[in-house]
């Protein structure tokens, strides 16, 4: 929804969930009372995939997006939910006013109606503490994703469930859209 104001350069700082190490992941002596700065190859998987996700598809291949995508990712003692301070650079300088706006109507017609597609993809918050994973991980059955602490710059936090709407949950959204689209 922030493509309307010609992004420029995206800084990330994510909070990952220790679910997103898998079954073998952080012993719970390393990660309980901790939060680990490094996670092996996390960076570059990050910068390279919002790549292709936030690119366009030109009929044979998806050409990155035109801008560039700094990560910084820490693995840190929640169980579910991975959390990321955003700050986007824009060519054009909206509002946290209108970037809320951008969040709050923002529907994915694609998928509208699918049965794991959220009502709404995105949910804002108002509040000044929030999202937090325990309390919005949830959010649409855990396909929502969260967002709040919107503030000049344009500099905000954003949230979702992990293994639900990052893993097996885009998996299922994906498998319904072939199939609406009659692909498979």
């Amino acid at each position: 929804p922030l493509m309307r104001f010609d992004i420029e350069k995206v800084y990330v700082a994510t909070m990952q969930a220790v679910s997103g190490a898998g079954y073998e992941g952080v012993t719970s002596m390393a990660i309980l009372d901790n939060v680990i700065p490094y996670i092996k190859d996390e960076e570059e998987k990050v910068e390279g995939e919002a790549q292709k996700i936030l690119g366009e598809f030109d009929g044979s291949k998806v050409k990155n997006a035109g801008f560039s995508i700094s990560a910084s990712c820490h693995r840190v003692p929640v169980l579910d939910g991975h959390t990321e301070a955003i700050w986007v650079m824009m060519r054009e300088n909206p509002t946290p006013e209108e970037v809320r706006d951008a969040f709050r109507t923002f529907r994915c017609d694609e998928v509208k109606g699918l049965p794991t597609a959220p009502e709404k993809p995105i949910i804002v918050h108002d509040a000044e503490d929030r999202p937090q994973p325990r309390l919005d991980r949830d959010a649409g059955h855990g396909m929502s994703v969260s967002v709040g602490r919107i503030r000049d710059g344009i500099r905000y936090i954003a949230m979702g469930h992990n293994t639900i709407r990052g893993a097996a949950g885009a998996s299922v959204l994906n498998a319904e859209f072939l199939v609406k689209k009659k692909m498979i």
